[in-house]
């Protein structure tokens, strides 16, 4: 019987496959024996676990999709191959991955098509929580990086423009008070106001547009009367999560006022003396350092003579903005309509407003479905709402 002779290229070929083979197996069984990860620091997200897989899904191959997500998921080396396949697709020429922009020393979030529907719904119930209270209403609708930091995004990309889209709200909401914040930014947009990891703003960029709002309810803004103070280095956020990007990092600064009032924060019933949470510092999502993570509601109460008691309802955005505000009010009463699930009648009669703000990233206001209902929400019903996900 004639032996079938092997070339060069089956013999290497085979061998891969056994490599291969040999990998997936020694990967499974690791999988099997190590414990599992909660969580990605990586993706900044939970992993699934083998606890998750359910036996009853074997017919409908929901089984098989539970196996293929927790193997995945808990794949030896996983972060590291996530960052390796940063890297090929970085040597392929990609500039965009999951509508992350790779750009010049800077990774920019794409922004969401402008919704005039969902905007305008907005501006309504806004005018109607005016109206029925009778309390001065400020709308601050602020760019996010894409904008103010076109310039260094990669050749031929797109996205919302955030310009045209802020234009046309505040044509639509001068009895609202509308802050346009959108020039003074991008006039600062050398100064990395915006982080390069992550799709927040630095508390730089949160002051530029603070000026803005101060200077329209005639409140003092003066740089000096801070200590700029290096709160962390080496912060890599949500897009550097997305992408896998392990090259860029961040630092995060806070500015505290130089004599500033004492305040009290009160949180999911908690007391802090700061608004700081020094804990989020050695978590991935350092940005949590203002406030710590998102919650419906909390408020502030400082020790001063201000005749300001500010209603704020916001985005993650306005965190980092609290800083300024601090020395300017008497209390600061915050409402995340994403998470919030109490009662707005109630709450507006347990405390003396005297100004409201509305303060917004530009993705966030036009996505954001849960703020007329936090505002039209009956006496004894709690506001429907959505959460934001990360």
């Amino acid at each position: 019987m004639k032996t079938k002779k092997w070339s060069r290229q089956d013999r290497l070929g085979n061998i891969l496959f056994l490599v291969i083979l040999g990998g997936g197996l020694l990967a499974l069984i690791l999988n099997l024996v190590l414990p599992d990860k909660a969580d990605s620091d990586t993706e900044n997200r939970p992993l699934a676990q083998i606890s998750d897989i359910q036996a009853r899904g074997l017919w409908t191959g929901e089984t098989g999709r539970e196996i293929n997500d927790w193997y995945a998921d808990q794949f030896p080396l996983r972060n590291s191959l996530l960052h390796l396949n940063y890297c090929v697709q970085r040597l392929e020429g990609v500039s965009e991955i999951d509508d992350v922009y790779i750009g010049s020393h800077m990774l920019l979030q794409q922004a969401p098509a402008y919704d005039a529907a969902v905007s305008d719904q907005n501006l309504q119930a806004i005018r109607d929580f005016q109206a029925k209270t009778g309390i001065p209403v400020n709308v601050q609708i602020v760019p996010t990086s894409i904008a103010v930091n076109a310039d260094r995004l990669p050749m031929n990309a797109t996205s919302a423009d955030e310009a045209a889209a802020i234009a046309d709200i505040q044509s639509k909401s001068q009895d609202l008070g509308f802050i346009n914040s959108l020039d003074t930014l991008a006039s600062h947009k050398d100064e990395d106001l915006y982080y390069a990891t992550d799709h927040h703003w630095k508390s730089r960029g949160a002051w530029y547009a603070w000026t803005d709002l101060a200077v329209a309810k005639g409140w003092s803004a003066d740089e000096a009367a801070f200590d700029i103070l290096k709160a962390a280095d080496g912060f890599q956020g949500t897009l550097s999560a997305k992408t896998g990007d392990p090259f860029l990092s961040d630092t995060v600064e806070i500015w505290v006022p130089k004599n500033g009032p004492e305040y009290v924060m009160t949180k999911d019933g908690v007391k802090s003396r700061t608004m700081y949470d020094e804990s989020a510092l050695d978590r991935r999502d350092k940005y949590q350092v203002f406030t710590g993570p998102n919650t419906g509601e909390f408020t502030l109460e400082m020790d001063n003579d201000s005749p300001v008691r500010l209603l704020l309802f916001k985005d993650s955005y306005a965190n980092a903005m609290l800083q300024f505000l601090i020395p300017q009010c008497r209390s600061i009463t915050v409402v995340d309509p994403r998470y919030y699930d109490g009662n707005l009648d109630r709450l507006m009669e347990t405390g003396v407003f005297s100004d409201v703000l509305f303060l917004y990233n530009y993705s966030s206001w036009v996505q954001d479905h849960s703020l007329k209902g936090v505002l039209d929400a009956k006496s004894g019903e709690p506001a429907a709402n959505e959460t934001e996900n990360s």
